[in-house]
């Protein structure tokens, strides 16, 4: 990719992603393992831990359709109120006795593996209340005659936003020509106004799709809402949850593995790893997890003691940040990073860049466009597969485990093989002082 045909690129790096989140309600909580709970549980008699530590839906699955851990039962509100051949219906009282007792409404043992918890009034009526609405939270944004994916509009990265929605509902209705999949119209919904507008306005869809970089709205502010979300504009962790996250390109792990490689390839032999303030911990991680063969790494402080590194790696996902270190280093340096983080804070023709891009191979290969309308059309094909293997009995948790089953051969992406984002291919930029 030639540097000065990266306008695209940089207009979708233009903000990076960052927190912005709700606290979630306690039955939320408990069940997802996030946020705060005053509960406690155990397990086969174990010391007493906070209650988030074991979240439901590690066992009975995202929807409480159960079965995610050996026979878990399903622990929707509309399985446990009603009478089973193996068990009487649960009521309020036998339940909370089967929470805190490991008891059955017929008296039996529920299995050790059951954690025992320890809940006030409170928490017991969120989680009682969330276990009621796990099916409307699941089928939310799924209509009879209608599916709605909404794309949030970040305040400060509102133009990619529109423009992403609009590109997406293009390529869905090219590619489906009007008609219904399993009787239902697709529809691409805007959320717009702050953040907590955008994040009521998710009530009403059944995933997130094309999320813009933010410093408002991040993937969590989503998902701890229960909310998928699905082919983010920008690289993702490499950490989140493919019950309810799927990414479109090589994740920031895979970024730095490919950089290591990159080290190695290019015989860099005596690497410098600028360890700055504000920069996190990136620079320790990466020396302790990606040892070379052959290549050492040394963290060092700016300024950069004794003679001027001939190799040096900037990790820093701050770009302000970023910016500031990249003008100290030397122009004689060959500076190996993240093309999110260092490209739009390059000075034009005075570094030799070396940076890893996810981002730049979702190009490599498509029909020529700007790099969000090509994104939207990959999505569109990846959505339209989901939803038809998917079924008429669709909700938020089946069609991010339809997206598992997904191939894509002109994407190059198999979800099959690399489950949250169907690939970890990494392409480089490379850039030389003029």
């Amino acid at each position: 990719m030639k540097f000065p045909a990266l306008a695209g690129l940089l207009l979708l790096l233009g903000t990076a992603p960052a927190a912005g989140q709700e606290r979630p309600d306690i039955g939320g909580s408990l069940y997802n393992g996030i946020g705060q709970s005053t509960a406690t549980a155990s397990v086969g008699g174990a010391a007493a831990l906070p209650a988030t530590r074991f979240p439901c839906r590690a066992c009975h699955g995202r929807d409480g359709a159960g079965g995610r851990e050996g026979a878990a039962p399903p622990i929707r509100g509309s399985d446990l109120f009603r009478a089973t051949p193996a068990r009487p219906a649960y009521d309020a009282a036998s339940l909370r006795d089967a929470l805190e007792q490991g008891r059955t409404p017929d008296g039996r043992l529920l299995a050790s593996l059951m954690p025992r918890y320890a809940m006030d009034d409170q928490t017991f009526a969120g989680i009682s209340a969330y276990l009621a609405r796990l099916d409307s939270l699941q089928r939310r944004g799924v209509h009879p005659r209608a599916i709605t994916l909404a794309v949030a509009v970040p305040p400060d990265n509102a133009a990619t936003a529109r423009r992403y929605a609009k590109a997406l509902q293009a390529a869905l209705d090219e590619l489906l020509g009007g008609q219904p999949i399993h009787g239902r119209k697709i529809a691409v919904a805007l959320l717009a106004g702050d953040s907590a507008s955008i994040l009521a306005g998710t009530e009403d869809a059944v995933a997130v799709v094309g999320l813009a970089p933010s410093t408002r709205l991040d993937v969590t502010a989503f998902t701890d809402r229960q909310v998928p979300v699905l082919f983010p504009l920008f690289p993702l962790a490499g950490s989140e949850d493919t019950t309810i996250v799927r990414g479109l390109m090589a994740d920031r792990q895979d970024a730095l593995r490919a950089i290591a490689d990159r080290l190695a390839s290019n015989k860099a032999t005596a690497v410098t790893v600028i360890d700055a303030p504000g920069c996190g911990d990136d620079a320790g991680s990466f020396a302790a997890w990606f040892p070379g063969a052959g290549t050492r790494y040394t963290l060092s402080r700016l300024p950069l003691p004794g003679d001027h590194p001939r190799d040096v790696l900037l990790l820093c996902p701050d770009r302000r940040m970023a910016r500031r270190i990249l003008h100290d280093l030397p122009a004689s340096s060959r500076i190996y990073g993240l093309a999110g983080e260092l490209l739009s804070s390059a000075e034009a023709g005075r570094h030799h860049l070396v940076l890893a891009s996810p981002e730049a191979s979702l190009v490599s290969g498509a029909a020529p466009g700007h790099i969000v309308d090509v994104h939207a059309r990959t999505v569109a094909r990846l959505l339209v597969s989901a939803l038809t293997s998917a079924g008429r009995d669709l909700d938020r948790t089946s069609l991010v485990a339809a997206i598992g089953t997904v191939r894509d051969a002109e994407a190059q992406l198999d979800y099959a093989s690399d489950a949250l984002n169907g690939t970890a291919i990494v392409s480089f930029i490379e850039t030389k002082p003029r």
